[in-house]
């Protein structure tokens, strides 16, 4: 099973069971992750005996929470990139620029939130008892705020990915094949110094701009790279939730 399925499994499980405070014991009833085939089985429990524990938990159930919800807002966003056309015209490139845009500050917004309330877990976990579970605490939350930190980061990427899709006109195959051509005849002229014209060379910075359609593309790409080091923050945190919580 996903390591991310198993953490909010076993978070989910622990703030189903009542804190020893007078306070109304929360439902018991799991549900499935959404886009999973199955309903959760259950992994394993994490008993919150102490109001001390109790709050950790809420916590981390809440981040975690935002950590699995961003993972999903990555795929998507992944798959925006790939298929937006960002060249048929002006309004084409606004209407996908806008969409891009609010999937970039959906991402940002949720990752910094789930970041706060791991500073408040952090703050929580100097409380513990003892420096074994404050330790095992803490190591726990370097991998969730591993996951949240690479989100927000990949976040900003995407801002700035935004921001050069704001600045540049959109460029549809005739146009770019213009470009080329042009390109190719100024090597040719000897009026100016050029440096030999590589037709493979495109992209931003190059002669000729790949066209934003492509630049999205690429960015994909790049998301889908950047972004695999997550399902490992992912694992170590369901590795540790047992030892984090073995003393609640």
């Amino acid at each position: 099973m996903d390591a991310t399925v198993v953490l909010v499994t076993l978070l989910t499980l622990a703030a189903d069971m009542p804190a020893p405070a007078p306070a109304p014991t929360p439902s018991t009833a799991s549900s499935p992750i959404a886009g999973s085939a199955e309903t959760l089985r259950e992994i394993g429990r994490v008993r919150a005996t102490t109001p001390f524990c109790h709050g950790l938990i809420e916590n981390a159930i809440r981040a975690v929470a935002i950590e699995t919800e961003n993972g999903r807002r990555l795929g998507a966003l992944e798959d925006s990139l790939r298929v937006v056309d960002l060249d048929k015209s002006q309004i084409a490139k606004a209407r996908g620029t806008h969409d891009l845009t609010k999937r970039y500050v959906d991402l940002r917004a949720a990752a910094v939130e789930g970041d706060g309330l791991m500073k408040q877990f952090r703050k929580d976990a100097k409380m513990a008892p003892d420096d074994e579970q404050r330790a095992s605490l803490v190591a726990f939350a370097d991998s969730v705020d591993g996951a949240l930190h690479r989100q927000k980061t990949l976040a900003d990427d995407v801002g700035r990915l935004v921001a050069y899709l704001d600045t540049h006109d959109p460029i549809d195959k005739d146009a770019h094949d213009a470009l080329v051509f042009n390109a190719i005849l100024l090597e040719s002229d000897a009026r100016f110094p050029h440096t030999r014209f590589d037709p493979r060379d495109f992209g931003p910075f190059a002669t000729v701009p790949d066209s934003l359609s492509t630049t999205v593309k690429n960015a994909a790409d790049e998301l889908v790279n950047r972004a695999a080091p997550i399902a490992g923050d992912e694992e170590n945190a369901a590795a540790r939730i047992d030892a984090a919580f073995a003393h609640c």
